[in-house]
């Protein structure tokens, strides 16, 4: 059945469209930049917070200095700092400010802190620190606040004081519309797969959307679409490259996919993911989810190929692939919309059941919970039936145009009664 298909002009043009970009450096260009920039992005990232963190404990690591104090205010009622390592730092006790600024000066200590006596008015502290080089990241200021709040704590009732540091617990309880309770931790993992399916779909149409419009443009620009159509039917050509395409899209995704799962795995094992962050794999979700995103993709495909049928330069087809792509972000303006099941109102539904928009709308409400089984397989079935006949009206417009090099579609002609000399 297999050999049958590769046989058939169909399986020929999906054949020949895929081994002729897999071969073309522009293909793996256009594929790898994208991972390597991601990569490359996130261990800068990594490099520069890892660094910056190294800095500013350097800083701020004001266990091993010998440090001052100074309380004219007398509001403090301890100078010992407790440690993480159950360990304490006493801090020296000073008789004036003077006598502290020359302590910093004279090196007998590293930091001296000075606590106005009019501090309850001002609410400012004073440092003064000397060190042998000048560092952007130096920070003394946590014994002094830590010796703060020691003593504030001890003038705040308990429970005061756990409302004002914010240390509450609150526990929350939602109910759905049927009074069944909500698990917010089931519901996150639930979003996870439909969410990343968005983000993929998202990334194809953008990284894709103009090279997609223009693939039917160069058989027309370099004038051999007459050589192809005395051996091909138009249908087949349409079709193989609306599927080779979406093959080639998908084998972009699955490079650029790949170091995602690297990193993700590599979180994981070094504790940079919280263990207990799970993903539900629920067999309906991932089959759903994973169903929407190719019947969504062949649908932006057959848009974007309509396009290059339909213009008769690459110029032309990159400037309505605009359009194309606006019009499927489109829910993307309305993401409030598709939020709550009780918000649903007609735009919703205009954004669901409207072709080139539906993809998304229908991935938001999936991602958001708010898409029924019932809308969910309408939506589907609006996606395939409208997929069909923009590939029937792609087949039928290259037909009629795919030798003609005007500047323009001729609409009287288009739709004039069609040649004869064609395969159909």
């Amino acid at each position: 059945m297999t050999k049958k298909f590769i046989d058939t002009n169909l399986g020929n043009v999906i054949r020949f469209e895929i081994i002729r970009n897999l071969k073309k450096p522009t293909f793996w260009i256009a594929a790898l930049i994208l991972p390597v920039l991601l990569v490359g992005y996130i261990a800068f990232a990594g490099f520069v917070g890892y660094n910056a963190n190294l800095t500013a404990e350097g800083g701020t690591d004001t266990e091993k200095l010998n440090l001052g104090l100074y309380d004219a205010a007398d509001y403090l009622t301890t100078n010992v700092i407790p440690q993480p390592d159950n360990t304490t730092q006493e801090v020296k006790l000073f008789d004036s400010k003077e006598q502290g600024i020359d302590a910093v000066k004279n090196d007998e200590i590293s930091v001296f802190y000075y606590i106005p006596a009019n501090f309850d008015e001002i609410l400012t502290a004073e440092i003064y620190a000397k060190s042998a080089s000048f560092n952007i990241f130096a920070n003394y200021e946590t014994p002094l606040r830590t010796l703060l709040m020691l003593s504030a704590a001890t003038r705040i009732d308990p429970t005061d004081l756990a409302v004002v540091t914010n240390v509450i617990t609150i526990d929350t309880t939602n109910f759905t519309v049927d009074n069944t309770e909500v698990d917010l931790v089931a519901e996150i993992s639930r979003m996870i797969i439909p969410g990343l399916a968005l983000v993929l779909f998202y990334i194809l149409i953008v990284s894709f959307g103009n090279r997609l419009t223009t693939a039917m443009v160069e058989e027309k620009e370099n004038r051999i679409s007459e050589m192809i159509l005395t051996s091909l039917k138009p249908r087949d050509l349409i079709t193989g490259k609306i599927i080779s395409l979406i093959i080639l899209g998908f084998i972009q995704l699955a490079i650029l996919i790949i170091p995602i799962v690297v990193l993700t795995i590599f979180g994981f094992s070094n504790n940079i993911i919280p263990s207990d962050f799970v993903i539900d794999f629920n067999f309906w979700t991932v089959l759903s989810t994973l169903i929407l995103l190719l019947a969504s993709f062949f649908l932006f495909t057959a848009l974007c190929v309509t396009i290059g049928v339909l213009v008769p330069t690459a110029k032309d087809a990159s400037q309505f692939a605009g359009i194309v792509i606006i019009l499927t972000i489109l829910p993307l303006f309305f993401i409030n919309s598709f939020m709550s099941a009780n918000s649903a109102d007609s735009m919703t539904y205009f954004l669901s059941y409207f072709p080139p928009s539906a993809p998304i709308a229908l991935m938001f409400r999936n991602v958001f919970g708010t898409l029924p089984i019932n809308e969910y397989f309408i939506g589907l079935i609006i996606i395939f039936i409208s997929s069909y006949f923009v590939i029937k009206f792609s087949v039928y417009v290259y037909s009629r145009t795919a030798i003609e090099f005007t500047s323009r579609v001729n609409l009287k002609k288009l739709f004039s009664s069609p040649r004869k000399n064609w395969k159909k």
